[in-house]
């Protein structure tokens, strides 16, 4: 590659770091040096998945500020989320100021770890009333009193970084939207997630190699687990799944500290029907995503995230439960199956479990348009022009498109209509809760009837069936670990 070649820092977590960003940036990484030349800067460990290249190097972050010096770089990439493996950018993303990509628009829990270092509950009071007020200083005493942990997501601590960067790039107009409240004066480009296309995986081989059985209804989860992933909601509308179809839950992730999880499976008497893998690889990942019939990402309240293991599982047409709310209430309605963030959650969730597991040809059709939207919407071609522009703007000229930059995707996409919305008729939607047992309070009757008519399900299709229980196998929790990214 010539010498003129546009040269980036990039600072990203890599595995064995486990982070979704580092697959993100795993994935991304290759196609954008076919043009640029790019050295990535992790926090001091070998990292054990990404291929170095003759335009592709690794660094440890202490070597930036005398590499940057004796050459600098045209432009600095800062891969920001809202956990502590991102604090070791945090200080040079102030001092050096280039393109902030944040995955998360809140950093306040990345921010309330940093600060509260050795005794920092002084600082951490300080900054909030700075940046909020009184009521910041008010929220930050109750945060260290273990009385508010909503102010977490009430007050981003995210400002600072967005006024320093010269250009901010995010994956959703929500998060695009929330950033400008916060800062309008903030230069902020939306760009596409950059999500490689998976091959499709035979549910039947799926199953095999995982050992799971070929006749239950199998409700899928790949993610991090913690408190705001309702995961206690997905549980119940399981337990009350079971008694209509065989239904098992199959759990891969890592799990806050904060989540009781063998005590919530016990709680819901899943004890049979409840796998949880732990932390697993991508290809194990894509086994679970291709062996569900159905697969959740319910997450409230939200940090202006954009899931990247969202999108993988639509790439891999499966139909994914999701909040209606944040980033997610932007995917065409069809293309997932989005459940209101409201005391009726864990009704509709279940109604719309049952609807689905009752319907095949309804989750075929759900799971193609995903994976339609994830091949139009968040190649990896498609990233590559959103960070060509978002350079181009941070350093004011023209920069080359990575070669494959300039076309999507070659996939096979039918020809597929939008989904046709029904009428749904309050009368049809309440009988049909009340076959299936749950009754037919008017709240719940407009919350499970927007749904239905997001995916084009007609109210009278509900609980067409009635297949009796049938107990799972021995759940196989505890399997081993090993080294991959998931969020």
């Amino acid at each position: 590659m010539a010498d003129s070649a546009l040269r980036l820092a990039w600072f990203t977590p890599l595995r064995p770091v486990e982070s979704g960003i580092s697959q993100y940036s795993e994935d991304l990484l290759p196609v954008l040096a076919r043009a640029w030349q790019i050295d990535v800067y992790v926090d001091g460990y070998r990292p054990t998945h990404l291929r170095e290249s003759d335009t592709l190097r690794v660094r440890m972050a202490r070597e930036f500020r005398a590499a940057h010096r004796l050459r600098p770089y045209d432009v600095v990439v800062y891969q920001m989320g809202n956990n502590p493996y991102h604090a070791y950018m945090y200080d040079l993303a102030r001092e050096v100021p280039g393109v902030l990509v944040l995955h998360d628009t809140v950093l306040h829990h990345l921010r309330v770890g940093m600060l509260l270092r050795g005794r920092g509950a002084p600082r951490y009071r300080a900054e909030m009333e700075r940046r909020y007020g009184r009521a910041g200083w008010e929220a930050a005493t109750r945060v260290l009193r273990g009385q508010m942990p909503s102010a977490l997501f009430q007050f981003p601590l995210s400002e600072e970084l967005i006024e320093a960067s010269r250009v901010v790039a995010v994956h959703s107009e929500y998060s695009r939207a929330q950033v400008l409240s916060w800062c309008p004066d903030a230069q902020v480009l939306r760009i596409p997630m950059g999500v490689p296309l998976p091959p499709e995986i035979p549910r039947e081989e799926a199953r095999r190699r995982l050992s799971l059985p070929e006749d239950q209804f199998v409700v899928g989860s790949v993610t991090f687990i913690n408190p705001y992933k309702r995961l206690d909601v997905v549980m119940q509308a399981v337990r009350r799944l079971r008694e209509f179809v065989p239904a098992r839950l199959v759990l891969a992730g890592n799990v806050s500290h904060m989540v009781p999880l063998e005590r919530l499976i016990g709680m819901f008497g899943l004890e049979q029907a409840a796998d949880h893998l732990g932390y697993v690889d991508d290809a194990t990942a894509r086994l679970v995503v291709a062996a569900s019939d159905v697969c959740v990402n319910l997450r409230w309240p939200t940090a202006g995230e954009t899931s990247a293991s969202l999108l993988r599982t639509m790439g891999a047409g499966r139909p994914v439960l999701v909040t209606d709310g944040g980033s997610f209430a932007e995917i065409p309605d069809g293309a997932v199956v989005k459940v209101p963030p409201d005391v009726l959650e864990q009704e509709t969730v279940f109604a719309l479990l049952r609807a689905l597991a009752e319907q095949p040809e309804l989750r075929e059709r759900v799971g193609r348009l995903a994976r339609d939207f994830v091949a139009r919407e968040h190649s990896l071609a498609a990233a590559a022009r959103g960070y060509a522009a978002a350079i181009e703007a941070a350093i004011g000229r023209p920069v080359p498109v990575p070669p494959g930059g300039t076309e999507p995707e070659q996939i096979d996409l039918p020809a597929t209509e939008p989904p046709t919305r029904t009428d749904p008729l309050a009368g049809a939607v309440a009988q049909a809760l009340v076959d299936l047992g749950i009754g037919a309070d008017t709240r719940l009757v407009a919350s499970v009837a927007r749904s239905m008519a997001e995916i084009g399900l007609a109210p009278g299709k509900m609980g067409s069936t009635g297949t009796e229980p049938v107990g799972g196998k021995e759940g196989r929790r505890g399997v081993e670990r090993s080294e991959a990214d998931q969020r």
